[in-house]
C-alpha cells in the first residue's frame, strides 16, 4: 500500500467520523456552544476594571456619640458621592459577624465606646475595620476602601481642627490628632494571613466531588450497555433504583479519598487552616453529591452511548465550574453572570463549604445553601429516576 492510498483511506475515515458528528446533534452543538462559552466566560469573569462598586458593608456604633454620629453621617455622605458601599447599621459586633458568616456582609466598621471623647480631648479615635479575609480579593478591596474612606475624612476634620486651633488656646491637642483625627485598624474573620489557596481548597473539594459523580455514572453505565453486561444487571431480580444507588456510592467513596487527599495537601504544603466544624463539611460534601448525582442520570438518560453522554455532562458541567466563584469570586462578576451563577448548586455548595472551613459558620449560618442544595437534589432526582427507567425498556 502506498503513500497515495494511506492518504486517500485516512479521508475516508475522517469523512465517516464527520458524518456521525453531522448526525449527532448533541455532538455537533457542543463542539460550538463549548468554544464560544468559554470564551463569554472569561471574557466577562476577568473584565478589565476589577474594582466592585456598592459592596455590602455593617457600621457597628458602640459609642453613640456626637462625634461618632458625626463620622457615620460623613460617611454616608461621601459614599453616596462614590457608591462603593451599602451600609447597613448594626446596634451590636455580634449581629453584624453573623452576616457576614452568612454571606450577607463582607465586613463592617465598628466605633469603639470612647470615639467622641477622643476627638473632643485633642486625640485620634480609632475605628476598627472587621474583614471577611475568606475571599482574598473582595476583602482587599474593602481594606483599600476603607482605607480611603479614612484618608478623605481625615483631611476634612483636619481642616476644620487647624481652623479652630486659630481661635482656642488649647495647649492639650496632639498634634498628629490635629493632622490624623482618625486612625484604623483592620480585624479580619480568619486569624492570621491567609492566602488564595485558602479561598480556592473547598470550592476545589466540593468541585472534586461534582466532577467525580457527573462524570462517573454516564462513563460506568454507559460503558456497561456497550459492553453487554448492563442487560445482565436488568435481568436480576434487583431494582433499578439499586442500580443507581450503587453506582453513587462507589463513586461517593472515590470522591471522598480525592477530597480528603487536597485538604491534606492543602493544610501541609500552603498553610489552609479549618475553622470549622469538619463534619458538617462532610456532611455538605454528601449534599452536594446528591444534589449532582441527578443530572449525571439524566445525562445517561438522554444519551444512546458513552460519547454523548460524556459530552452532556462536559457540557453542563465545565460552565458550573467556571460560574460558581470556585476560582473567582462571584461578587466581581458582571450581574447577568450573577444571576445565573444563583440557578447553579455548586455555586450554594462552594459558598456553604468556604462559610464553614474558613468562618466557622455554624449550621444556621448556611441553613439557606442546605435547603437549596436539598431541593434541587430531589427535584432532579425526580425527574431523572423515571426517565432512566424509560431508557432502559426502550
Amino acid at each position: 500500500m502506498d503513500l497515495i492510498d494511506i492518504i486517500k483511506d485516512s479521508y475516508y475515515i475522517m469523512q465517516k467520523d464527520l458524518l456521525g458528528l453531522r448526525r449527532n446533534h448533541t455532538s455537533l452543538a457542543a463542539l460550538i456552544l463549548l468554544p464560544i462559552a468559554f470564551l463569554l466566560m472569561f471574557g466577562f469573569i476577568f473584565p478589565g476594571a476589577n474594582t466592585q462598586e456598592h459592596i455590602p458593608v455593617g457600621m457597628v456604633d458602640l459609642d453613640n456619640g456626637s462625634a461618632s454620629n458625626a463620622f457615620v453621617a460623613q460617611i454616608d455622605t461621601m459614599n453616596k458621592n462614590s457608591g462603593a458601599m451599602n451600609i447597613e447599621n448594626f446596634s451590636s459586633v455580634e449581629a453584624a459577624k453573623t452576616q457576614i458568616n452568612r454571606g450577607n456582609l463582607y465586613g463592617t466598621f465598628i466605633i469603639p465606646p470612647g470615639f467622641s471623647d477622643n476627638l473632643t480631648n485633642g486625640k485620634s479615635a480609632n475605628v476598627i475595620v472587621y474583614v471577611d479575609n475568606s475571599n482574598p480579593q473582595v476583602s482587599a478591596q474593602i481594606e483599600s476602601t476603607a482605607s480611603n474612606t479614612i484618608t478623605g475624612l481625615n483631611g476634612m476634620q483636619a481642616q476644620i481642627n487647624v481652623l479652630k486651633m486659630g481661635s482656642t488656646t488649647n495647649k492639650t491637642m496632639n498634634t498628629q490628632a490635629i493632622v490624623f483625627p482618625f486612625t484604623q485598624n483592620i480585624e479580619t474573620a480568619i486569624p492570621g494571613k491567609t492566602n488564595y489557596f485558602n479561598f480556592l481548597a473547598p470550592g476545589l473539594m466540593i468541585m472534586i466531588v461534582m466532577i467525580t459523580v457527573m462524570t462517573g455514572i454516564p462513563e460506568a453505565i454507559s460503558k456497561e450497555k456497550e459492553m453487554g453486561t448492563f442487560d445482565g444487571m436488568l435481568s436480576a431480580p434487583i431494582n433499578q433504583v439499586s442500580i443507581i444507588l450503587g453506582y453513587t456510592a462507589s463513586l461517593c467513596v472515590k470522591g471522598f479519598s480525592q477530597c480528603i487527599l487536597v485538604l491534606v495537601i492543602a493544610i501541609i504544603f500552603f498553610g489552609v487552616t479549618i475553622q470549622g466544624s469538619i463534619i458538617l463539611a462532610f456532611f455538605l460534601l454528601l449534599l452536594g453529591i446528591f444534589s449532582f448525582v441527578g443530572i449525571g442520570i439524566l445525562a445517561v438518560a438522554a444519551s444512546k452511548d458513552q460519547a454523548t453522554g460524556t459530552t452532556i455532562v462536559n457540557l453542563i458541567m465545565f460552565p458550573m465550574m467556571f460560574l460558581a466563584g470556585i476560582f473567582y469570586p462571584i461578587q466581581q462578576m458582571p450581574w447577568f453572570m450573577q444571576d445565573i451563577s444563583k440557578i447553579i448548586p455548586l455555586t450554594y455548595a462552594a459558598d456553604a463549604m468556604r462559610k464553614v472551613m474558613l468562618l466557622n459558620a455554624n449550621i444556621n449560618d448556611v441553613l439557606i445553601q442546605i435547603l437549596i442544595l436539598l431541593v434541587f437534589g430531589l427535584v432532579t432526582m425526580g425527574i431523572a429516576i423515571p426517565l432512566f427507567r424509560k431508557s432502559m425498556t426502550t
